[in-house]
């Protein structure tokens, strides 16, 4: 105490020798002294000194690299569980708004084909193939029979042999609506192949006349020798090879046309269809022979020639029976040839590679001596 009673004043961060008191204990101006922090910092604080911050990983709110990662993880597994149904999403809105359209499609399309659009029809059921579950024969059906309509024959045989594969648990009824199209394709396509190989019987007449003028020094269609004008003449024996060939395909066709007529499914026919059918069979079987009948002979051998005259008949058949005979034997080696084709070709089908019911419609086939339906 000073000389005039009033106690000497101390600094409140104790005395200059970091001592405050007769014990030597730091000065708090009256507060018990602060432990100190448990990450080793100093007991006291300086003034103008910065506080000591405690670790990073010890700091409140966060987390170590270990426990961030598997929150990471954990986050893009959510992510993941909640994007895996997007695509079945899409998926069953593009099917569903497909089948909300399919009548109409199906409507527009029987509109064409009734109209006589036949290539637009056809258009319009293609649609109908992609992802169709409801009756997907009637898409392949309906435009196989628009195609064939609109005289695309071979891309009709391709759709409704497709047509009959996906109908096969179908009523019998239903399959055979498609084989009797199948069939009237087939046959309007060897109505083409013969005109075609006619047109090439009738150049090779032309070619003929035209080279004999040229012998003779007469005038003469130059182009009929030479169409293209390159120097490269045609010859009558590449002519007649040309529709020999085409000949071959038209009585192929109408053989196979005979044989998918004779396929199961139509057994429950009324009487009058049952007789329709009997006379498409005759019908392709008079266009085989005359096919056949057209085809251009070849030069026979003398020898070969003399051996077939030396063949007699059997003394117990007639003329007719042997005619008939021969003929019969004649449908079976081309209706066996058929069948391999068929095979073949269906199988080509099926390597390559469905529509709501639209309204019907007919359309009389030039040539086919029927009529095709759209479903």
């Amino acid at each position: 105490m000073s000389d005039d009673g009033v106690l000497p004043q101390q600094p409140p961060w104790g005395s200059a020798n970091g001592s405050g008191g007769p014990s030597g204990s730091p000065a708090t101006g009256g507060r018990p002294p602060q432990p100190a922090p448990s990450w080793g910092g100093p007991s006291t604080v300086r003034p103008g000194a910065p506080y000591p911050q405690p670790p990073r990983a010890q700091r409140p709110g966060l987390r170590s690299p270990r426990a961030a990662a598997l929150r990471s993880r954990r986050l893009r597994r959510r992510a993941l569980l909640l994007l895996l149904p997007i695509p079945l999403l899409v998926a069953a809105i593009v099917l569903g708004v497909k089948l909300a359209f399919l009548p109409v499609i199906a409507s527009m399309g029987s509109d064409d084909y009734d109209a006589g659009d036949y290539s637009g029809a056809a258009d319009l059921f293609d649609v109908q193939k992609t992802m169709n579950v409801v009756d997907p024969w009637k898409a392949w059906f309906n435009t196989g029979t628009a195609r064939h309509s609109s005289g695309d024959d071979y891309t009709a045989i391709n759709d409704l042999h497709r047509a009959y594969d996906l109908a096969e648990g179908e009523e019998p009824m239903v399959r055979c609506r498609i084989q009797i199209n199948l069939s009237i394709s087939y046959e309007t396509s060897g109505d083409y192949e013969k005109i075609t190989a006619d047109d090439y019987m009738a150049q090779k007449k032309a070619l003929e006349e035209a080279l004999a003028s040229r012998a003779a020094g007469e005038d003469y269609d130059a182009t009929v020798i030479d169409p293209y004008g390159d120097g490269n003449e045609l010859t009558p024996e590449q002519v007649q090879d040309d529709a020999t060939t085409w000949y071959s395909f038209a009585e192929r066709s109408f053989a196979t046309a005979e044989q998918v007529r004779g396929w199961p499914g139509c057994e429950d026919q009324s009487e009058q269809e049952k007789e329709q059918n009997e006379q498409s069979v005759q019908r392709l079987q008079d266009k085989q022979q005359q096919a056949q009948d057209a085809q251009p002979q070849e030069p026979q051998d003398p020898q070969e020639g003399d051996e077939q005259e030396q063949e007699q008949p059997e003394p117990d058949q007639t003329e007719e029976e042997r005619a008939e005979a021969e003929r019969q034997e004649k449908l079976q080696e081309q209706n066996s040839e058929a069948r391999d084709d068929e095979d073949q070709s269906q199988q080509e089908y099926q390597n390559y590679y469905g529509g709501d019911e639209p309204a019907g419609g007919t359309g009389e086939e030039q040539g086919g001596g029927g009529s095709s339906k759209n479903w």
